[in-house]
Formats: structure tokens, C-alpha cells, sequence
């Protein structure tokens, strides 16, 4: 299943650069009755990080909704959340509790953008996501966690560089079979290129680096390095297909190489509505598992 995740996100990859590159307009939008923009999607999701320790990632689905209001030309408010299922076969990895309960997962994310209204100039995005889980980990415990994420570049003749990162605003202590966790959010910083496309798709790579000490080590942080990719093509005027992707290396962990990597596929299926951009932008994305990582105090 992982192999055909990886399989479609090339597809994908694929299926954008076939397109003719333009320079995106000022934006346009497709008129409607209902005043926001609209977008529901389904999507198939594979994910592991630090909690999972030694064991295999987490394959599931989930859906999400989320809404883009207009309140200027420029200014944009965003507003949205997914739940998700994995381990639908059961989770071998938790000794601890019920293995046949599922893991559940769900973001919430509220944000704010500027977007340029032309071929060129400054955006800026910030947001505050929140990860809630049950029977979350190795330990399958259920913390509840938040990050602050900002994004800004500048974009010319359809293209943008800039930064985009994250930084963690709570610890979560649970605590299964009398250990103590702590759980927060990795805070990241990475440098990104979005490249926009005729056919109003995009496609958007980034590669950095945790710069916070990690729960997990005595010193030092908790990866080595981040390289991630998110793309949306478009197949009508409302049907478009996504994805993203990311990969967190493993430190050695004791001297001896660890599975403590931090990795995300997805492929998804968006219908949108509403008064709509026609030019789709990555900002701001809702959280998910490429761009909420996790890091933990100890797992096996």
C-alpha cells in the first residue's frame, strides 16, 4: 500500500509538469451564491514519527473540510479540520493497550494570509494548528498538541521562494502503565520553491531542519534533516487531486543508528465550492502529518 501511495504522488508529480507554465493573473474567482470557498477532501495517509519508535507507520484514510473567506483583495482568513482512521488491521505495536483499537487522529487549523493580487510581490501566512489523537504511538496514549506555523515568500512570474516553519506552543505529559511521556510539536524551519502553473495547479518542494532540542536525546535535536513536497493539480473546475510528503532523518540514538525517523504520504481527492480562487495556492494549507512532526521523550 505504502508502494502505491508513492507510486500515485509521482503520477501526480508527473501529471503537473506535463502542464504549460504561465504567470498566474490577478486572481479570479468562480462566481457563487455562497460567499467562501469551499473544499472537502478524501484522502489515503501513511505517517510515522518518533512516538512510533522501532514499529512500522500508521496507514489510514481521513477526510477534512475547510474554508477560505475574502475579506479583501489580499487578505484571506482560513478556517477548517480533518479526522482521520489508521491501523484499520489492528496495531501490534501497542502492548499496552486494546490492539484492535484504532488510532484516530483529527487537525484543527485557524489562519490568516496575504496573497499577492498580482504577478509579483510579498505573502505571508500564519496559523495555529492543533493535533488531537487517540491511541496515539507505541504507548497509544491520546495528547493533545499545538504548533504556530508562519509561511512568506515572494513570488515572480509564477514563481515563489521563501521560508516557511513551525514552532511548538504546549507539552503534553501522559502517562501508560505508570511511565511518563512528554509529547510536543517538532519546530521546524525550511526553505521552499513554489512553482504555479497554467492549469492553476502548483507545485511546492521545501528542505530543512528541527532547530529546538529534542524530548528524545539528552542533547542535540531531534532529526537530522527535513525535506518535504506538496502538489495540486487540477482534473475540472472543482475536482482537483493533492498531495504531500515528507521525510525527517533519524539520529543515531546511543551511538547505534535508530528508527527514529518521521515520514508522510499522502494522496487525496478535493471537491471545492463556493466563490473560489481559480489560481490554487499553498497558502494555508491545513495541518497534517507533513507539516505537524512529533517528537516524544522515549519509545522502543
Amino acid at each position: 500500500m505504502r508502494a502505491a501511495l508513492l507510486t500515485s504522488f509521482s503520477f501526480l508529480t508527473i501529471l503537473l509538469g506535463a502542464t504549460e507554465i504561465s504567470d498566474p493573473s490577478t486572481p479570479n474567482f468562480h462566481t457563487s451564491l455562497f460567499p467562501l470557498e469551499g473544499k472537502f477532501t478524501l484522502a489515503f495517509d501513511d505517517f510515522r514519527s518518533l512516538p512510533e519508535g522501532s514499529w512500522e507507520g500508521n496507514m489510514g484514510a481521513f477526510t477534512s473540510l475547510y474554508f477560505k473567506a475574502d475579506l479583501t483583495h489580499t487578505l484571506f482568513l482560513h478556517f477548517g479540520g480533518s479526522y482521520g482512521l489508521y491501523d484499520w488491521m489492528g496495531r501490534s505495536s501497542t502492548s499496552f493497550e486494546n490492539s484492535s483499537g484504532l488510532q484516530q487522529q483529527g487537525f484543527l487549523t485557524g489562519a490568516l494570509s496575504r496573497e499577492t493580487d498580482c504577478n509579483s510581490g510579498f505573502n505571508l501566512g500564519l496559523s495555529y494548528d492543533a493535533m488531537l489523537n487517540v491511541n496515539f504511538g507505541e504507548f497509544a496514549v491520546n495528547p493533545y498538541l499545538s504548533q504556530v506555523r508562519l509561511q512568506t515568500g515572494y513570488s515572480i512570474q509564477g514563481n515563489e521562494i521563501g521560508i516557511w516553519g513551525t514552532i511548538f506552543t504546549n507539552n503534553a505529559l501522559k502517562e501508560s502503565q505508570q511511565i511518563p511521556f512528554q509529547f510536543r510539536a517538532i519546530s521546524q524551519a525550511n526553505l521552499f520553491y513554489c512553482h504555479y502553473f497554467k492549469n492553476t495547479g502548483y507545485a511546492m518542494i521545501w528542505a530543512g531542519m528541527p532547530y529546538i532540542r529534542s524530548l528524545m536525546y539528552t542533547t542535540g535535536l531531534p532529526g537530522t534533516f527535513i525535506v518535504g513536497a506538496r502538489l495540486s493539480a487540477p482534473l475540472t473546475d472543482y475536482l482537483s487531486i493533492n498531495g504531500h510528503a515528507a521525510y525527517m532523518g533519524a539520529r543515531n540514538k546511543n551511538g547505534y543508528p535508530s528508527n527514529n525517523y518521521s515520514s508522510n504520504v499522502c494522496i487525496a481527492l478535493t471537491y471545492t465550492f463556493g466563490k473560489r480562487q481559480k489560481q490554487l495556492t499553498p497558502y494555508m494549507s491545513l495541518a497534517d502529518n507533513t507539516n505537524f512532526l512529533v517528537d516524544t521523550n522515549q519509545n522502543q
